[in-house]
């Protein structure tokens, strides 16, 4: 599925599980809060991990999630990162 959003019901219709969905719904998923900043300006993993105060191992997985459907690619720049490596640098496509 290459989208965002997921636009089914993600509850099996239990109280706890819709009350969970409701409140859910409404909310941003870390990929799509990745895919909202990178759509601001081009940044790396080590970046994104700043900026949304999210493990660096969630924005790796979310960027790559991205790539996979489509919605960002590889920019061809590297950035230092504050541990002196060479970091890609995301765009959107």
């Amino acid at each position: 599925m290459k989208q965002l959003e997921l636009n089914y019901q993600a509850h099996n219709y239990t109280d706890t599980s819709k009350s969970a969905w409701v409140n859910k719904k409404d909310k941003l998923t870390k990929r799509e809060q990745v895919y909202n900043l990178i759509k601001l300006k081009s940044l790396t993993n080590y970046e994104i991990s700043d900026e949304l105060e999210m493990p660096l191992s969630s924005v790796c997985a979310r960027c790559h999630e991205l790539q996979e459907l489509n919605l960002v690619i590889d920019s061809g720049k590297r950035r230092e990162t504050k541990y002196g490596k060479q970091a890609i640098v995301w765009q959107t496509k």
